[in-house]
């Protein structure tokens, strides 16, 4: 019997890792799908599919959302599109490898929440995360590279 083989959901608007999830889809035989808004357009050349969505907010979400089946991976900053994916089977990884589990999802709506609130009293500056280094690059592809094995 011929196992399925797995699809790799990029939410690729600000993914830095997007060379390193098309060389291990390569070398794993996944598929990459790298999903972005119009307003992202970007001319690098990938292996993997390019799905451009509308510029509207969530558009990339939404077609991840409606797309990823239980087994296969989301990477994505998106702690919402991420408890989602989570309750589906999906496996999701952060793009700094971090991977979300089932046990996590309380977290990550928790953080979606207080991110809006912050956001609608504007009496906050949140700050945004460390900058990208090499080791959340290398962190990445092993997290991602293991779960490819599995």
């Amino acid at each position: 019997m011929r196992q399925k083989s797995i699809t790799i959901y990029v939410d690729a608007d600000a993914c830095p890792v997007k060379k390193e999830i098309d060389k291990l889809a390569v070398e794993h035989g996944a598929e990459a799908v790298f999903v972005a808004s119009y307003s992202h357009f970007s001319s690098d050349k990938y292996k993997g599919k390019l799905i451009t969505v509308d510029a509207e907010p969530e558009a990339a979400d939404l077609y991840i959302v409606n797309h990823a089946k239980k087994n296969d991976v989301v990477i994505t900053q998106d702690n919402g599109l991420a408890a989602m994916l989570l309750h589906n089977g999906t496996k999701v990884i952060s793009f700094r490898g971090k991977e979300w589990k089932n046990e996590d999802t309380d977290a990550l709506l928790l953080g979606r929440l207080q991110g809006i609130q912050a956001k609608k009293q504007k009496k906050m500056r949140l700050k945004g995360p460390p900058p990208f280094s090499q080791s959340d690059r290398n962190n990445f592809t092993e997290t991602l590279s293991r779960i490819l094995k599995e």
